[in-house]
């Protein structure tokens, strides 16, 4: 990455990564910037990050200030092409083998804010030390909101069940703390178990319009608390998990 950033001033050709509200979520944010950003290193290429003032650019940042770039800027180029997460849905079809090309360490790109790392006494008093993660995303159907807001009113994500409880109960003896996006479910399973943990986070999905500054804060604050634990388990499939395990190379299982 620092060679990138060294001959960053010598290249001609310009991509602005242009990642708005409604685009996707936190693993969407960070993954489909990855992977332009392998695209740019591999062809010389400068990458730009559009400034676009949503919440996400307040949380999550990046290293190095000369890839953002505000509009102003941007209009005073002339070769400059925009890249949108659509660009690369294909690509971005998250699972840890799409990866394995991409040798760039997340945490070598990104940073949490401090605000982030205040914020987990807030919603985990009693953090502790050593820990496992379950990451369970229902999926957009069944998230708690106004409906009138959720673009993807029929993504339900699959999980099962059976499996979800087994690997609970093969971890008896470890600190897990249980994410999913819907305060019902999550409170289900800390009730049937004694040694889950969970949040008291306002919940809310990132790329919602009617989403709080709360509900995103506390949300990228999970996404932290779950890249420093020392297993990912992802009961269903979703990029917030895969992303956050790849944060800090987090051993992930699916």
């Amino acid at each position: 990455m620092e060679n990138y950033i060294n001959n960053y001033k010598n290249f001609d050709k310009i991509y602005i990564y242009d990642f708005r509200l409604g685009l996707g979520g936190i693993g969407d944010y960070i993954k489909y910037f990855i992977i332009l950003l392998k695209e740019c290193m591999d062809n010389n290429i400068k990458l730009y990050q559009r400034v676009n003032n949503i919440e996400i650019e307040k949380y999550i940042k990046l290293k190095y200030d000369c890839i953002y770039i505000t509009i102003s800027d941007i209009e005073k180029l002339n070769n400059a092409v925009y890249k949108y997460p659509q660009h690369y849905y294909e690509m971005g079809e998250i699972s840890h083998k799409n990866f394995n090309d991409i040798d760039i360490p997340f945490n070598d790109v990104f940073y949490f804010d401090n605000s982030v790392k205040l914020n987990v006494i807030n919603i985990l008093p009693s953090n502790p030390i050593n820990y496992i993660s379950i990451h369970l995303r229902l999926g957009d159907k069944f998230l708690e909101t106004d409906k009138n807001h959720v673009l993807c009113k029929n993504d339900i994500r699959a999980f099962s069940e059976e499996q979800l409880y087994k690997f609970i109960d093969n971890a008896q003896d470890q600190n897990i703390i249980f994410f999913c996006d819907n305060l019902s479910y999550k409170t289900k399973i800390k009730n049937k178990y004694d040694n889950i943990i969970i949040t008291d986070s306002q919940i809310g999905h990132t790329s919602l319009s009617n989403t709080t500054n709360k509900e995103i804060l506390d949300a990228i604050t999970e996404f932290y608390i779950m890249s420093n634990s020392e297993l990912i388990y992802g009961a269903s499939n979703s990029g917030f998990s895969i992303v956050a395990s790849l944060m800090n190379n987090v051993k992930y299982i699916s």
